[in-house]
């Protein structure tokens, strides 16, 4: 095997056979994607000395301990014994399993937290909730692994944190966990898959709830409302990458490798291999663990102009990266989804896939440029190739870039000159991260509330009059101005604008002349606004006769008149 073929096969996972020209053109447009390294991110360690709890019927975790005492340390958490006794001084007994003692404690678990090398469970014992660790004295207060028997298991996230196992009845699920426990002592260390970025997050503004799409498409669990921003826990994240994918502001990035890492691999992939055939490339995507034997197969059989390209997992690229890749030549996108993939994931892969669509078929590309497609049916490959009709005659040179929102404007832009439409927009569906806001300018009293908690600087003020403006390519749909205005006076509309000048220009939504103070003349606030607490303060007795001209002065006035 030459150097450069084992380059390529270290990165797929397998190696790729054919001596005619467009099998020698991937294998070297592959090279040129390969070149240069991923720089790296920071590692989340775990460390763990193999002290595991076995959960469930006494008699059924002693048997399953007698597989694990010789390789760690366990103790078992009885589920099927009532003690209703006062607490005895040890907090256990012990059971001899294969020749160890085995402490066994009575009692019902209520929750588990943490991670493995350090979780942390309570349980109800003697009618009072109390830490597991403290019933046996435990040292350090950490348990490193859980195995969790019970039917119905207490964790039931889609990924499981690392370390906590739980089988359901399922007897070879239990067979691959009593396989891998004994592999979990000492200290292991996986990359910081995720950054995240609180400056540009629209997860909330002054109490009022905006974008919580990360959390929601997280199958593990990871990611969980602090306030107005987001807590990423690292430990319990599998590196998805779907919270990425959907993040409409690109506050959360996924860091291994970087957005710009992939753009300039790709980029230099698709262009090599045009440049030596004159064909686009159709880009394969594929998570090596789940999928790789079976790309493998699949690649073999069809034409070399299918490119597999390994990602670190199936969820880990989004729409940004789809569309750059259309935009730098390819003639399709196809994503491979395997009965690994999260529920989750693949809801926000179908959605986003669905958005791609929606975009490129306004723009009048082909239906079939970014695709998902089962691992079950990669012998259907040909089929989702894509439109020859749908190339771009000229390919973006863009690259470098990080920014999620700046790395869409370039590759649309580019999208939307190449196809030269004629239309001035394109309706998108509902939660899509492109969008205007519409205004009641009936209702708007310009009171500027939604200006002070826009996360993304979309909607503005004037400082020297009442005016409110907008910034259409800055909004991210996130509603949180929607939510906040009191007259309910602001609706979302999901669009991408085709004209990029009027994405990029800031637009007066609703303005009005000042009111003036009747005693010195200055403007203070607006002629709606006095309207709207006269409407609401006529009926109070403090505002009847004359006492409603206190609405009409100043700050400044209105404390003259007073003293």
């Amino acid at each position: 095997m030459s150097d450069s073929d084992r380059v390529i096969s270290d990165y797929l996972g397998f190696g790729l056979s054919g001596d005619d020209q467009l099998a020698q053109a991937r294998r070297a447009a592959l090279l040129h994607g390969l070149e240069g390294s991923a720089e790296p991110t920071s590692l989340v360690s775990y460390t763990s000395t193999g002290l595991i709890l076995i959960i469930g019927p006494e008699t059924s975790a002693l048997l399953v301990a007698e597989s694990l005492v010789q390789s760690v340390t366990c103790f078992v958490l009885a589920t099927d014994i009532i003690d209703n006794r006062s607490f005895i001084s040890a907090g256990y007994e012990a059971r001899q399993v294969a020749g160890q003692d085995v402490p066994v404690i009575s009692g019902k678990p209520k929750k588990i937290l943490g991670h493995l090398g350090n979780f942390e469970v309570i349980i109800e014992r003697c009618q009072r909730e109390v830490a597991l660790a403290k019933v046996i004295n435990l040292a350090g207060g950490g348990i490193d692994i859980v195995l969790d028997l019970s039917r119905d298991p207490l964790l039931r996230t889609e990924l499981l944190p690392p370390g906590y196992f739980a089988p359901a009845g399922n007897s070879s699920r239990l067979d691959q966990a009593l396989s891998d426990i004994p592999d979990l002592v000492g200290t292991f260390e996986k990359p910081g898959y995720v950054q995240y970025n609180p400056d540009i997050c629209a997860h909330g503004e002054r109490g009022i709830v905006g974008c919580t799409q990360c959390i929601d498409a997280c199958p593990a669990g990871s990611l969980t409302s602090l306030a107005e921003r987001i807590l990423v826990d690292p430990y319990l994240c599998h590196g998805m990458g779907t919270c990425a994918a959907v993040c409409p502001t690109g506050a959360m990035t996924y860091a291994y490798p970087y957005l710009a890492h992939t753009l300039d691999s790709l980029r230099r992939l698709l262009s090599s291999f045009r440049e030596a055939t004159d064909k686009a490339a159709v880009l394969l995507l594929y998570d090596s663990e789940h999928a790789g034997s079976a790309v493998e197969d699949a690649v073999g059989n069809v034409a070399a102009d299918i490119i597999p390209w390994r990602i670190e997992e199936t969820g880990s690229t989004g729409i940004e990266i789809w569309l750059s890749a259309f935009a730098y030549g390819a003639r399709s996108v196809v994503i491979v989804t395997t009965a690994c993939t999260p529920p989750s994931t693949l809801r926000v892969l179908e959605s986003q896939v669905k958005l791609a669509d929606v975009l490129l078929d306004g723009l009048g590309y082909s239906g079939t440029c970014i695709r998902l497609i089962d691992v079950e049916h990669l012998s259907e490959l040909d089929s989702l190739a894509g439109d020859p009709s749908s190339e771009l005659t000229a390919a973006a040179t863009y690259g470098g870039v990080d920014e999620k929102r700046v790395v869409l404007r370039f590759a649309l832009d580019h999208l939307i000159q190449a196809a030269n439409v004629s239309k001035n927009q394109i309706d998108l569906p509902t939660g899509s991260l492109f969008g205007t806001v519409e205004i009641d300018t009936d209702a708007c009293t310009l009171c500027m509330g939604c200006v002070s908690v826009c996360p993304s600087g979309a909607m503005g003020d004037d400082k020297d009059k009442p005016r409110l403006t907008f910034l259409e390519w800055n909004c991210v749909q996130c509603g949180i101005c929607e939510r906040a205005c009191p007259e309910g006076a602001i609706s979302l509309h999901a669009r991408l604008l085709l004209d990029g000048e009027e994405r990029m220009r800031v637009r007066t939504v609703n303005e009005e002349p000042p009111f003036l103070c009747i005693d010195c003349g200055n403007p203070f606030t607006t002629q709606s606004m006095v309207a709207k607490m006269e409407e609401k303060l006529k009926g109070h007795r403090m505002f009847q006769g004359n006492g409603l001209k206190s609405l009409h002065r100043c700050e400044d006035c209105r404390l003259k008149a007073m003293f």
